[in-house]
Order: C-alpha cells, then sequence, then structure tokens
C-alpha cells in the first residue's frame, strides 16, 4: 500500500497497517537503509480491506452503493489465492511495499550484510563452522526469493475487477509499464547472473561444511550431504530456475500479447528485447577483445559463467526448433531464438578465429563444443509437423454462436 521509504518513517510507524489486509502474506520488516527508522516489523492490526469488507457484509443500511463506491481506492486493493499464478505481479505472496523492487533491493543488502559476517559473528565460538553453511543457504533463499518476485513483473498487467459505472473505474487489464518491467529485468539478471552476485570467496568455501549427527532427521543429510559443499550445482541451480522464470513459455507469451495491448506509438517491453537483454549479459565476454593472455587457473570465462551460458544455448535451441510449442507466440519465439543463436555462433567463431592463442584451455574448449553445438542444432534434420503426428489436431467450425466439431 505504501512505498518502503515511507513504511520506514515516523508518518506511518505504529499508525498505519503495512498491508491492505491481515491476510495478505507479508514478510518481516528489516530496514537496510531503505528509511529514517525502522519501521514496524509487520502488520499491528487489520487493514483498511478488512475494515471496507466488514462494513459491507455487516452494515444495516440497505444501499450498499456508497460502500461499493470505495472499489477503486488504492488501499482497497485485493487479490485471492488463485491470482497469485496470473499476470498480476502486486497479486504474490510475500512481496512488500507499494513497488516491490524498492524492496527487493533491500533485501539485497541485507543479504551482503550478513555474508560478510558469516565466518566473523555468524559462528561463535565453540560452534561448528557447518553453521557458515547452515547461513549461507539462508541468505541464497533470501537472494532468490527476491529474484522470483521480481520476475514476475516480466510480461506482468495490472488486473482490476472495477465493473462499468463503477466510481473511478479503472481498466480491467493494464499491462506493467515498459520502465517498470525493464527495472525489475535489470534486477533480476544482475542479481542471477553475474559471478559477484554470489559473495563466494576461497576463504569462505573452505568453512562450509556439514555435521554428520545421526539422531533425528540428521541422518538424511549425515548420508547425503557431503562436506564440501557443492558451489556449481548450488549456482547453476539458481541460474536455470531463473532462465526458466524468464523464458518459460507463458512468460514470452505474455510479453509478446503485451505488444498488442500496447499502442504503437507507446513504449512497450518487446519480445525481441527481452531475448537479447538476456543475452547480452550472459554472453558479454564474447562482445569485447580479451586483451590479454588468459590461462586455466584465471580463465577468461569463469566456470560459472560458462555453465550458465550452455544452460542458455540449450533454452534457445529448443525454443528454436519446430513444434516446440503449442501457441501462436511460438512462432516469433523460434524466430527471434533462432536469431539469437546465429548472433552467438558469429560472436564464438570471431573470438576463436582472432583470439584463439590469448584464450586459456577451458574456454577454448568451451567455445569449441558451443560452436559445434549450435553447428548441428543448424543444419539437423527437422519433422515440422511432429506435435501434429503426436497429439493431431481437430479442426473447430464455428457456426453462430455455438462450436462444432466436424
Amino acid at each position: 500500500v505504501y512505498p518502503l521509504a515511507e513504511i520506514n518513517s515516523p508518518k506511518l510507524k505504529g499508525k498505519k497497517p503495512l498491508a491492505g489486509s491481515v491476510m495478505d502474506y507479508l514478510p518481516v520488516n528489516f530496514n537496510v537503509k531503505s528509511g529514517e527508522i525502522q519501521g514496524d516489523y509487520t502488520m499491528l492490526g487489520i487493514g483498511p480491506y478488512d475494515y471496507w469488507a466488514i462494513e459491507y457484509g455487516y452494515s444495516f443500511q440497505k444501499d450498499l452503493k456508497p460502500i461499493l463506491d470505495r472499489v477503486a481506492e488504492p488501499e482497497l486493493q485485493y487479490a485471492t489465492d488463485e491470482d497469485t499464478g496470473g499476470p498480476d505481479p502486486l497479486a504474490r505472496r510475500y512481496d512488500f511495499s507499494k513497488y516491490p523492487l524498492d524492496y527487493a533491493k533491500n533485501q539485497l543488502r541485507l543479504v551482503k550484510h550478513l555474508r560478510g559476517q558469516l565466518l566473523d559473528r555468524f559462528v561463535k565460538k565453540g560452534q561448528s563452522w557447518a553453521k557458515a553453511r547452515e547461513g549461507y543457504e539462508l541468505t541464497l533463499n533470501m537472494q532468490f526469493r527476491a529474484v522470483s518476485m521480481m520476475a514476475g513483473w516480466v510480461g506482468g498487467a495490472f488486473v482490476h475487477r472495477d465493473k462499468k459505472g463503477d466510481k473511478n473505474g479503472r481498466v480491467p487489464i493494464q499491462v506493467v509499464p515498459a520502465k517498470m518491467q525493464r527495472d525489475a529485468l535489470k534486477f533480476v539478471i544482475e542479481t542471477t547472473f553475474n559471478d559477484e552476485a554470489y559473495d563466494l570467496t576461497p576463504e569462505l568455501l573452505s568453512h562450509m561444511t556439514v555435521d554428520k549427527w545421526l539422531d533425528g532427521d540428521n541422518w538424511i543429510i549425515a548420508f547425503s550431504e557431503e562436506p564440501t559443499w557443492p558451489v556449481h550445482d548450488r549456482i547453476m541451480g539458481i541460474q536455470a530456475s531463473t532462465l526458466t522464470m524468464l523464458m518459460n513459455p507463458t512468460t514470452l507469451r505474455r510479453v509478446y500479447d503485451n505488444e498488442f495491448r500496447v499502442p504503437p506509438n507507446q513504449d512497450a517491453l518487446t519480445l525481441a528485447e527481452l531475448l537479447d537483454s538476456i543475452s547480452s549479459n550472459i554472453w558479454r565476454e564474447l562482445r569485447k577483445d580479451p586483451g590479454k593472455k588468459y590461462t586455466a587457473r584465471q580463465p577468461m570465462i569463469s566456470s560459472l559463467r560458462r555453465n550458465l551460458q550452455q544452460e542458455h544455448l540449450n533454452r534457445l535451441i529448443t525454443l528454436s526448433m519446430p513444434g516446440a510449442g503449442s501457441t501462436e507466440a511460438y512462432k516469433p519465439i523460434a524466430n527471434l531464438a533462432l536469431l539469437e543463436i546465429r548472433r552467438i555462433r558469429s560472436d564464438i567463431d570471431r573470438m576463436l578465429k582472432k583470439f584463439r592463442d590469448k584464450l586459456d584451455p577451458y574456454t577454448t574448449a568451451h567455445l569449441v563444443r558451443m560452436q559445434d553445438q549450435i553447428t548441428k542444432a543448424l543444419e539437423a534434420e527437422q519433422i515440422y509437423n511432429i506435435r501434429d503426428l503426436v497429439f493431431p489436431r481437430i479442426p473447430t467450425i464455428i457456426l453462430g454462436q455455438e462450436e462444432k466439431q466436424p
């Protein structure tokens, strides 16, 4: 309901609820440079929507229209659980404040603060170093929740249930402004795809162990968890999940459909821009000259980034295949994915041709592998009607107001 800076101010602290309803799923409000004071940590009472619902349900007035006329007031926004998987980015669990991006950035500042104290303060004298691993996993989950919260803004649209003739009635479907989508996309990319976003150091990794206790449920950890933290698997899990959030069929379709909803003389986040923004970050090492000779110990492309590039290329190839999807949006999606693949191959060809002598063994092997994979994907024999062979389409004939199958 309110901006984060306003929540963490004397104006609101202890005076107003943090959300429209006590039924909202709210996280704890920890202020990290997001306001002049620490505001309320959580709701202290019921919200304005709750009072409104009570007023409507228990009013003795015969004419309820004056109560319903308040439907468009910002404090009375409400969505149900089934809305949380829809296109409205404000209908989410555990987001916070009027502008969730501010809260997401606040969470990242908190994550950085906590990680800086894992070895010095979080693990007390006499405690196992396994607590450092537990602490880092907690911060990794916080980081991923912030990313997940903001990924929903890409391709989003605000949904209002105002009826025709309602006082101050709003348009039922309002595409999220392009700038808000771009800001969310930028946050997701920078918080997930860049190595420095994870604050991993050799010192921290050398302390991230596990305890081997067989009591309670700890026997599961004792037999399944290695003392050495699987750094590449864990980070790739976060990055692969993020790619899914940005490149899944539903999100891509929503972005493409939203282009049609926005007048052509107005700004909009396009499908082409989305795919290009993702590729530009993931493959940025190939778009500049090496400048020096790299070694296996100091590679040009880090191990985390090589894994990310491989995963991204796999996704693009899948999207480019005929029959990969069932919606009409898949046609431009496949075309744009193919365009991105060709750009990547061009960048790889350039790097291997001009700077191969400066590349380290890991980067060289990685790029050669990508080069071969792209060539095979582009030259592969393809069955264009494969989905129709497996799931035959039955054409629909529309007669008047009825639909009949021939």
